[in-house]
């Protein structure tokens, strides 16, 4: 058959709505790296993204690149960001080194905070209006690997939110390992 005649044939069967030769299908997810989990998804990597933790709603899920394995953003309470990443194991502290690079090269103001914030390296980020846009990064080391999170948030009057924040996403790695 010409490769004309298989072109006719194909539109001719897609219209009519007629099944073709099945061929290898790969669901989406797969495409992206991750499968569909009880709670939410997991990536291949091994990360678990649940829908929600704490009081924070995933709404995106990030590839792998060069500095994490995988990774999920999540939104809270009055546009609370969070983001949690894997990273190869050992990994974690030159992670949060080059955050820390990073952001004193772009000019932003290391500050020192208190509670939950106290053990993260935090910027502000934004000191032009009443309040303080502040970024947190944590790492945490486990068993099989490394994990960051970061947290955009603004002070004082999301300063609460920080420490269940933490809490509730150290006890969603807590249950990775």
């Amino acid at each position: 058959m010409s490769d004309i005649g298989f072109k006719a044939g194909l539109l001719i069967a897609v219209a009519m709505g007629l099944s073709l030769p099945a061929s290898a299908q790969v669901p989406p997810e797969q495409d992206a790296g991750w499968q569909s989990d009880v709670e939410g998804l997991r990536h291949f990597t091994g990360l678990r993204c649940p829908d929600m933790i704490g009081p924070f709603y995933r709404i995106k899920v990030m590839e792998g690149d060069q500095v994490s394995l995988a990774g999920c953003i999540y939104t809270g309470r009055d546009g609370i960001t969070a983001v949690l990443r894997k990273h190869v194991e050992g990994t974690g502290r030159r992670e949060a080194l080059t955050f820390s690079r990073n952001y004193k090269a772009a000019g932003f103001e290391p500050i020192k905070l208190t509670g939950a914030a106290a053990s993260g390296i935090s910027f502000r980020t934004r000191s032009w209006t009443p309040t303080s846009l502040c970024e947190t990064l944590w790492y945490f080391s486990g068993a099989k690997a490394d994990y960051t999170l970061w947290l955009s948030y603004t002070l004082p009057t999301q300063e609460v939110d920080i420490g269940p924040a933490v809490t509730s996403f150290t006890q969603a790695l807590a249950n990775q390992n």
